[in-house]
């Protein structure tokens, strides 16, 4: 009778130790929403949205003296990805901001960020031309608020290369409206007249 209980022991033991083990589904928490209906709480992973070929506009506010809808800054990239609502990060950029008066300043950037209607920020490697200006900058955020212009500044290294001119700066601003760029700090060169010779 031992050697039966003991086979039979043996033979449990042979096929639970063969067989799958079983694993315990955790169910998401259950929680009520304000409906009183149930939902899980476990949240959805997702991705964020890629795309090519989509442009970012950000719109002057509409007055007497300006067309409604004008844009004021305007970034093409490479790729997009949503972030989070209305929120969006961009590659290889090339962006432009415009003057009341239509003069155009031109930004091309490695990579950024753009709010809808607040703001946008170009980093690594930003390369601003205006008119026969070239300025070099590790980044710079344009920003605007509401019913005001849009000014864009940077409070890192600087470099304006000019013709008549070369400049170091620690920081910037930029009027674009009054045509007026602000530096702190700043030291180089500037050249008044023709060369003696």
């Amino acid at each position: 009778m031992r050697k039966v209980i003991l086979g039979v022991l043996v033979s449990l033991l042979l096929v639970s130790a063969c067989s799958k083990p079983v694993q315990e589904e955790r169910a998401a928490p259950i929680l009520e929403d304000n409906t009183g209906a149930l939902v899980s709480r476990a949240a959805p992973i997702v991705e964020p949205m890629q795309m090519k070929g989509i442009n970012l506009y950000m719109h002057r506010p509409a007055s007497a003296d300006t067309a409604t809808g004008k844009p004021e800054l305007w970034i093409s990239a490479d790729s997009f990805s949503v972030q989070e609502e209305q929120i969006y990060s961009f590659e290889k950029a090339h962006a432009v901001i415009y003057s009341k008066d239509d003069q155009e300043i031109t930004l091309d950037a490695a990579q950024g960020i753009f709010e809808q209607d607040k703001s946008a920020r170009l980093e690594g490697e930003v390369r601003m031309v205006a008119g026969s200006l070239k300025i070099m900058l590790h980044d710079i955020e344009w920003s605007r608020e509401e019913g005001t212009q849009g000014t864009a500044k940077t409070d890192r290294s600087v470099i304006i290369d000019d013709p008549d001119l070369q400049l170091n700066a620690a920081g910037m601003r930029l009027y674009p409206d009054e045509r007026v760029f602000e530096l702190t700090d700043v030291s180089g060169v500037v050249r008044f007249g023709k060369e003696l010779t």
